[in-house]
């Protein structure tokens, strides 16, 4: 992302200011790993890059920072590595929020947005299926960027603006870590996890509360628990 992607956004988001959507844009590089962990984030290279002064790329990284990005080193800003005891807190949290938020929808989705979460699942079907037969680093952007769409669509559409808020708060720092997921699976997960969503669409069109709840636990699970066998959480990543 650069400095016409950010004229962009801020074209369709006037009065959004400059750090802000620098810092929303490096957020989204860093969880889909476009900015690798360990990577130093130098204030001058990032202002030329946007086209911008140093001032709001310095509030951004400053945003970054607080929230657990980023740390500080010696003034200088490093995207930070992995902790397996903030991933169990995070996957705690979206272990409460997101089968919630599954159960509601059911009840209250839309012909037209489940009509929507379709269209993504089967999108993330295909990409699924692309990850198996190759490099899976090839299709990781786009796969996680739908992954991202997907489950914060239905948070969405579950219309409660509390935890709506909750999950906004922490929801970049939990596909930080579902992000890592991707870097390196074992084959059969990617398997599973190509017929999921669809699955979870599936659900929702009954519309039944408890069911949907239970697939979107299950689907939750199955992400924590290859996390947990497959990587070593506290080291770096697996290259991509």
């Amino acid at each position: 992302m650069d400095n016409r992607t950010l004229k962009i956004i801020k074209e369709k988001n006037p009065f959004s200011p400059l750090h802000d959507i620098i810092c929303d844009l490096l957020m989204q590089e860093i969880i889909s790993f476009r900015i690798q962990p360990g990577t130093r984030l130098v204030e001058s290279s990032l202002a030329e890059r946007f086209g911008v002064s140093r001032s709001p790329v310095r509030t951004a990284l400053d945003m970054l920072a607080d929230t657990g990005f980023l740390h500080r080193e010696n003034n200088r800003f490093y995207v930070n590595r992995f902790s397996r005891k903030e991933y169990k807190n995070l996957s705690d949290l979206a272990a409460l929020l997101e089968p919630y938020a599954a159960g509601e929808a059911a009840l209250k989705l839309t012909d037209a947005q489940l009509r929507q979460l379709y269209d993504m699942a089967y999108e993330l079907q295909r990409l699924y299926h692309l990850a198996t037969g190759q490099d899976p680093s090839d299709s990781f952007v786009p796969l996680m960027d739908m992954e991202y769409k997907f489950h914060t669509f239905i948070l969405e559409v579950a219309d409660n603006e509390v935890i709506f808020q909750i999950y906004n708060e922490y929801k970049y720092r939990l596909f930080f870590y579902r992000s890592y997921l991707l870097t390196n699976p074992p084959k059969e997960v990617l398997d599973i996890l190509a017929n999921d969503h669809v699955l979870i669409c599936d659900t929702l069109r009954l519309r039944d509360r408890d069911m949907a709840a239970a697939i979107a636990r299950r689907h939750l699970t199955v992400s924590q628990k290859v996390i947990e066998q497959s990587h070593a959480l506290d080291g770096p990543p697996v290259k991509t």
